[in-house]
């Protein structure tokens, strides 16, 4: 009797994961799982194919702006002309996109593909704001957390199929491999949303080549626009947000590197340290999600850096793989209160007709300081490879003193 009300009252808490959340959640099941096994693997890869610690980083900066200017349109396309044409379309570009990871004879052909994907990326505020249409209000926290878990689960060992083929055919040839397994779940995964993906936003306007250029000229000045009608709460966060934002290209880019050339971990240990890591995040992602829902977002960011900084001192100093993976089991928990909440907190400070605009804007904000730090994160890599990780610790605290002193949380939560 009390299993039966447990599982009632669960299908009653995931009632709303339906209709189009749920045909999101499963494309991201497939890109989730192809993304895990080349993801650990691409700072890896580059250097493989004759890229300097200083060149990845300029990549990353490059393909950054390709997606600014991807998104500088895609805010103000998502609320014109709707979303799901967007999206459906460019997924299927960016799938495409991964055909010259797998042909790439040197790091120029896989810079070439890093901007093609992103400049499909045009249809990520689109995404954005649909996703936060999708989910009620009161249960954003754990919709939010749903999106970002379940999608993961399968996932946690897909690095194990890129490990086995790189042990079978070595490094190169085996994410070669591995990449065209990519290209494959990207369709997939584009099917899936041509198929069953509905609008939630009727403009009855017809997306015309010849207003294209126009709508490029307009996006800068609706992106100025988006920003000025933000409640003064959001305009906060959203500064928050752009401090916060300058470590992840930091951490995403240089983290293989440090851990296979400075603490001396192999290339099949770190697939084996991104499992941790997914298990992780798997394991704590839903409580979590729900905890953002009834603690609030600002303590759970809060809490969050409160986890990250002590850890991120401790990846700079540790020196073996155990220690390595007691960082990401730690790093893991802070991204499963930080990832909910601060997705939940933009959503409730939005109103829902301004989303595409202003989701769009803040997407911008953040990719030009992600751009900037990029670069900055590769000259600092040269001069020291603890520098990138030395400058994250203290971006932690700024941030962590910005949440307690200026965020405000808004009492009610908009639609």
């Amino acid at each position: 009797m009390l299993k039966v009300r447990r599982l009632s009252r669960l299908k009653e808490e995931l009632s709303f994961v339906r209709g189009n959340l749920l045909v999101l959640i499963v494309s991201w099941v497939f890109f989730s799982f192809v993304g895990s096994m080349v993801y650990p693997y691409e700072s890896l890869y580059l250097e493989a194919l004759g890229a300097s610690a200083l060149i990845i980083g300029l990549l990353s900066s490059l393909s950054t702006l390709a997606l600014l200017t991807a998104r500088i349109v895609g805010g103000h396309l998502a609320d014109k002309y709707g979303r799901r044409g967007l999206i459906i379309t460019m997924t299927f570009g960016v799938a495409m996109s991964y055909v010259f990871y797998a042909l790439a004879p040197d790091w120029r052909f896989v810079a070439l593909g890093m901007i093609i994907g992103n400049l499909c990326l045009v249809y990520q505020p689109a995404l954005e704001a649909i996703t936060a249409d999708s989910i009620p209000p009161e249960k954003r926290g754990l919709g939010y957390a749903l999106t970002n878990v379940l999608p993961g689960i399968p996932a946690i060992f897909s690095p194990l199929v890129a490990r086995a083929l790189i042990s079978r055919f070595g490094f190169v040839s085996g994410l070669r491999m591995a990449y065209w397994i990519v290209v494959v779940g990207c369709l997939s995964a584009a099917v899936v949303r041509a198929l069953f993906l509905e609008e939630t936003l009727e403009t009855g306007a017809e997306v015309r080549l010849r207003e294209l250029l126009g709508e490029v000229k307009n996006s800068l000045s609706e992106m100025a626009k988006a920003l000025r009608q933000m409640p003064r709460a959001l305009k906060v966060f959203t500064v928050i947000l752009l401090v916060s934002v300058v470590e992840e290209p930091m951490f995403r880019i240089y983290t293989s590197l440090y851990a296979v050339h400075i603490i001396g971990i192999s290339r099949a240990d770190w697939a084996i340290l991104s499992i941790v890591g997914s298990a992780a995040t798997m394991a704590v992602g839903l409580p979590l999600g729900k905890a953002v829902d009834t603690i609030g977002r600002k303590r759970a960011l809060i809490i969050s850096y409160l986890l990250w900084i002590p850890s991120t001192a401790y990846f700079i100093l540790c020196r073996s793989f155990w220690e390595l993976v007691a960082v990401s089991v730690v790093f893991s928990i802070g991204g499963g209160l930080f990832g909910p909440a601060q997705q939940a907190l933009t959503a409730d400070l939005t109103p829902k007709e301004l989303r595409g605009r202003v989701m769009g804007a803040i997407g911008n904000l953040n990719l030009m300081a992600a751009a900037a730090a990029s670069a900055l994160a590769g000259f600092l890599y040269e001069l020291g490879p603890s520098l990138p990780f030395l400058t994250c610790l203290l971006i932690d605290i700024i941030v962590l003193a910005m949440l307690v002193l200026l965020l405000e949380e808004p009492r009610g939560r908009g639609a």
